[in-house]
């Protein structure tokens, strides 16, 4: 795994674990069905937020390979696009970004 791959795995598990906290706030209100999640890319400087429902989030997170991202963030030397949504791509990661995704995953 190259420097670079390993750096980019990290920055997009610490933007999970962020978005793992924007869920835990959203689930404690009732009746609030969207939240406002941060990009989960491998930029470390990207600030984009984006509107995901939170059934949709869920369904994400039951694959630790898979991350949310802003449409045109997907890098496909470490991932590739698993679903289209109209404010956000899902993106699943294979290769070492697959083995770090999955052995930082906060809910394992």
């Amino acid at each position: 795994m190259s420097l670079w791959e390993e750096r980019a795995g990290r920055n997009e598990a610490l933007f999970r674990e962020v978005n793992e906290r924007i869920e835990e706030l959203h689930a404690a209100r009732s009746g609030e069905e969207i939240a406002e999640f941060v990009c989960e890319c491998a930029d470390d400087a990207c600030s984009e937020r984006i509107p995901v429902p939170l059934r949709v989030y869920e369904q994400v997170r039951s694959d630790p390979r898979r991350f949310i991202i802003h449409p045109g963030h997907q890098r496909s030397e470490l991932e590739q696009v698993v679903e289209t949504a109209e404010r956000f791509l899902v993106v699943e990661k294979h290769g070492a970004a697959g083995r770090v995704a999955a052995a930082t995953d906060p809910r394992q």
